[in-house]
């Protein structure tokens, strides 16, 4: 089989106005959620959640299908539509709970569907990655574990000091916070190969992406933590915008290929 062949040079490059546009609808998105009651921020919340999960799972589908004939690239895609068609059941199973039936949805079966999204970011980010580089330089190796290992130590230290002693919820919340540090390390490593390659541009805006929603995962893992986290919070809409900003990325490449 041959080797994937990508062109040598971009021929669609990025609409930054539609970047722009993507960040004024996560504003505006925000302060209508800030601005509605606490059940109608919720279901609002829920249904754009879904939504744009969903659009992420449909393109990345559709970019794998493109590629289906690659060795690499397709199996890379159809991983990255799982992991977002696992988070949008997931998200439907919290809000069921939540909004329909009452109960509580914090553990549940819905958090498991929420951490396969990290597996199968992370078989797309690697795949992609390996596909450029055969082997990670001492100074990834290095770093790329420092990141998750960081961020648990701080986390485990700030959760202690809020707990008093760890509990269910703090090993719980470790579990998470791997899975969403772990992703950024790789996400990172993407961005700092893809800015070079002749993909550049729509692969680090995919990366970017990812990148972006680790953030807020980690973000939300702390405000769970400290009981601050509501559906009107500005990490929501982080989430929104780097989902939007992935769907732009997916179009951007099977637009180019």
């Amino acid at each position: 089989m041959e080797p994937e062949k990508v062109p040598e040079k971009l021929k669609n490059p990025i609409d930054f106005k539609i970047l722009l546009l993507i960040f004024i609808a996560g504003i505006g998105i925000y302060f209508t959620l800030d601005n509605l009651a606490e059940d109608e921020a919720g279901l609002l919340a829920f249904i754009l959640s879904v939504t744009i999960a969903s659009t992420v799972s449909a393109v990345s589908f559709i970019v794998a299908k493109r590629y289906w004939h690659t060795h690499v690239f397709g199996r890379a895609y159809l991983s990255l539509g799982l992991g977002f068609l696992s988070y949008a059941v997931a998200e439907i199973l919290y809000y069921t709970f939540e909004l329909i039936l009452g109960i509580p949805a914090y553990p549940s079966i819905a958090d498991v569907f929420f951490f396969a999204l990290y597996p199968f970011v992370l078989i797309h980010l690697i795949l992609n990655t390996r596909f450029f580089i055969k082997r990670f330089s001492s100074r990834a190796k290095f770093w790329i574990p420092l990141i998750p290992l960081s961020f648990v130590v701080i986390y485990a230290y700030t959760a202690l000091i809020e707990l008093g002693e760890p509990n269910f919820n703090f090993y719980y919340g470790i579990i998470f916070l791997c899975g969403a540090s772990t992703t950024l390390s790789f996400a990172i490593l993407g961005a700092s190969i893809f800015r070079k390659g002749v993909l550049g541009v729509a692969w680090l805006l995919l990366v970017i992406g990812i990148l972006t929603n680790a953030i807020g995962d980690l973000w939300y893992y702390y405000l769970e933590l400290v009981g601050a986290y509501y559906d009107a919070h500005p990490v929501t809409v982080v989430w929104y915008v780097s989902n939007l900003i992935m769907v732009y990325a997916l179009y951007k490449h099977q637009k180019i290929i």
